[in-house]
């Protein structure tokens, strides 16, 4: 028989898991463990944005020579 429980837990200051009290003393457990990592939201650079662009849509941008091309023409 295949009994599951779900409890959340922390991480203690040596390292370890806390467990509920009434599973410290059990035999034959098994723990099976996820953690979820929670990443405090934030914006995204302008830099990150133009690099992302550049990652998702490299043709749809300037080669080094054309934009060297471009900067040496002469205004007319």
């Amino acid at each position: 028989m295949n009994n599951t429980l779900i409890f959340d837990s922390q991480l203690l200051p040596d390292g370890h898991l806390s467990c509920p009290k009434e599973f410290v003393h059990k035999k034959n457990l098994q723990f099976k463990v996820l953690v979820i990592f929670q990443e405090p939201e934030r914006e995204a650079t302008e830099q990150e944005i133009e690099q992302s662009a550049v990652r998702d849509m490299p043709e749809d941008f300037l080669s080094p020579e054309e934009v060297t091309y471009y900067m040496n023409l002469e205004d007319v």
